[in-house]
């Protein structure tokens, strides 16, 4: 009951938008300098997700899992509102930057190809797009809107723990922070989604099987944990670190844990072999995982970032070569690897970037003192079964910052592992709490729900994200549809017309608020201008003059041309489209958009629309 109270009310909320002073309230701000509003903002979401969560038994679980999905879906709902751009949507629906590869991707398998050779990074979170895409039939909108409630789902239950075992306070915050971290990803197709979600869920599992003290329910946290940081990349030393643990931890009367010590490799090797044999299956010859490891190593070993070797280096972009090239850079200078340690640890630890992403300076400082004393608690109470977990798990993240840096692509690397790293802060609220005669604060209550409820959640997410990849991949075949004659002046695209992946740019005087997929003029061109600013005077200052010429009565969809399955941006009159489904063959003019990272493809105005299948 409470689980159709609360996605009836996350679908509402999609459907018909939000009041005009909520929208306002949740609205991304460009200016980093509104502190203030940042931080009333974290405060009072905090305390919206503590009312909720404070109630127990059946209205407790309403009331929080409606909570919860209110807050995700209104995010999202305020970014298709505000044609919120930023540096991975493009007007509150387009993917931009990297996550545009990744949805071209997603299209490409669908289309029965591979991954284009960005996607190859990632193929368990871009075979999940694609097979969302596939049961919406390449709805855009659609898919991200259950991309979002995975997310928020994922994020619930881990908060359901915290309260279980921690109260009230523990949960609301926890729940705050993996808000205010996925905030700026909602709405996109990033791969920080997906890693949080799972994240998540590995984080809750973990939990219970400490409190629980089962091995099993432990190993199976530690497997969702592995398939998280296989999904987005990150922190991948707390896995083994994770793994020592257990071996000492579940020791019982002999010197280690057998069944963890086998039990835990088994896992972890069994989700990266799960990974291995995705990646295989749906990209190119000679890709490989993670490849852009080599450029994050280089970077460290001569001082600079993860672009440095394109500097150092123009056009060399073998991944075997730039490992020689790191490799040498450390025969030559030994100590470096020392300072890259010490360089890493330096800005995550003491230069307040470690919880940056709630975006309030106050704030941030309140948590890291609230982690501080979280690991004072850990060190004096080293023996128990949660201290030693969070001191291993602190271990695995000192000795992988060096390798996930801070300086090279912001709190983004940590996605999977953000539920953690919220532990620490979420444990000093509650030691404080409790050491200050505030134990009220975080008191426990049994809570009434089935324990199958988050084991069959996990599973079947899993197995969604697996097999639903390499059933997308040996459904899909490359389409077969008539071809269609244009002037020969004219090029010819095709690509598949579908409902939620398009834009229409109506007057001013049309629409009273824009939402999308229906916009006004005014707002479009006022959704991208920030990005525009960004963009001065570089290669894609070009591309957004372009979008300034655009009249209503417009359309753009983001789509793959179905000739060579690259990306393609087709603007056309609205009256061209036709209003069925399928496969549309076009005439017209094609632009091709700079060699750049925040778009690919081509930017093609078509002058007539068929539908050829």
């Amino acid at each position: 009951m409470s689980g159709i109270v609360g996605i009836i009310c996350f679908c509402l909320i999609l459907w018909s938008g939000l009041p005009e002073p909520l929208n306002e309230f949740f609205k991304e701000t460009n200016d980093l300098e509104q502190i203030n509003h940042l931080t009333i903002f974290i405060i009072i979401v905090y305390a919206f997700l503590y009312l909720a969560y404070l109630p127990n038994g059946w209205l407790g679980l309403i009331t929080s899992f409606t909570a919860t999905l209110a807050l995700f879906g209104a995010e999202l709902s305020q970014k298709w509102h505000h044609l919120s751009s930023n540096g991975y949507i493009f007007n509150g629906l387009f993917p931009l930057s990297d996550t545009n590869p990744y949805y071209t991707s997603a299209l490409r398998l669908l289309q029965g190809g591979t991954f284009h050779h960005v996607g190859t990074l990632r193929p368990l979170s871009h075979g999940t797009i694609a097979t969302i895409l596939g049961l919406t039939q390449e709805n855009l909108q659609a898919t991200i809107g259950i991309l979002v409630l995975i997310t928020a789902i994922s994020c619930f239950f881990l908060a359901r723990e915290i309260k279980k075992y921690q109260g009230t306070i523990a949960s609301a915050l926890i729940l705050t922070l993996m808000f205010a971290f996925i905030k700026l990803y909602i709405g996109s197709v990033a791969t920080e989604n997906l890693g949080l979600a799972v994240g998540a869920l590995g984080t809750a599992v973990m939990w219970r099987g400490l409190h629980t003290q089962k091995v099993k329910t432990c190993l199976f946290g530690l497997f969702l944990l592995t398939i998280a940081l296989n999904i987005r990349a990150g922190v991948f030393f707390i896995l083994p670190a994770f793994w020592v643990w257990g071996v000492y931890a579940f020791r019982s009367k002999s010197r280690f844990s057998i069944p963890f010590l086998f039990g835990g490799f088994a896992v972890i090797l069994l989700a990266f072999i799960f990974n291995s044999i995705i990646f295989k299956l749906v990209t190119l010859p000679g890709s490989q995982s993670n490849g852009n490891f080599a450029y994050v190593l280089y970077g460290m070993m001569v001082g600079g970032n993860w672009t440095t070797i394109t500097v150092d280096h123009p056009g060399v972009h073998d991944t075997r070569q730039i490992y020689r090239l790191a490799f040498q850079a450390f025969l030559a200078d030994p100590s470096a690897l020392l300072r890259g340690f010490l360089r890493a640890w330096k800005q995550f630890f003491l230069q307040g970037f470690a919880f940056s992403f709630v975006m309030s300076n106050t704030i941030n400082q309140i948590l890291q003192i609230f982690s501080v004393v979280a690991i004072v608690k850990f060190f004096r109470q080293w023996g128990s079964l949660i201290s030693s977990f969070m001191l291993m798990g602190l271990v695995g993240l000192l000795l992988s910052l060096p390798f996930a840096p801070p300086w090279d692509t912001g709190t983004r690397i940590y996605a999977a592992t953000i539920p953690f790293f919220s532990l620490f802060p979420t444990l000093g609220l509650t030691w404080i709490c409790e050491k200050s005669k505030l134990s009220i604060f975080t008191q426990v209550s049994k809570i009434n729900e089935s324990p199958k409820l988050l084991k069959n959640f996990c599973i079947g997410l899993t197995i969604f994200i697996i097999l639903g990849t390499l059933m997308t991949k040996f459904m899909s075949r490359p389409p077969q549809f008539s071809k269609i004659s244009c002037p020969s002046d004219h090029e010819v695209a095709y690509f598949f017309n579908s409902a939620g992946s398009s834009i229409q740019i109506v007057a001013n005087q049309e629409k009273s608020q824009s939402y999308i997929p229906k916009v006004t003029i005014h707002d479009f061109n006022a959704g991208y201008s920030f990005l525009k600013k960004l963009a001065k005077g570089g290669m894609l200052e070009k591309f957004f003059e372009t979008l300034d010429d655009i009249s209503e009565n417009t359309t753009i969809i983001s789509k793959i041309n179905l000739i060579n399955q690259e990306g393609i941006w087709v603007i056309t009159d609205s009256q061209l489209i036709p209003q069925k489904q399928g496969i549309i063959g076009i005439c017209g003019q094609s632009i091709n958009l700079p060699d750049d990272n925040w778009v690919h493809g081509k930017l093609f105005y078509a002058d007539s629309m068929e539908l050829v299948k």
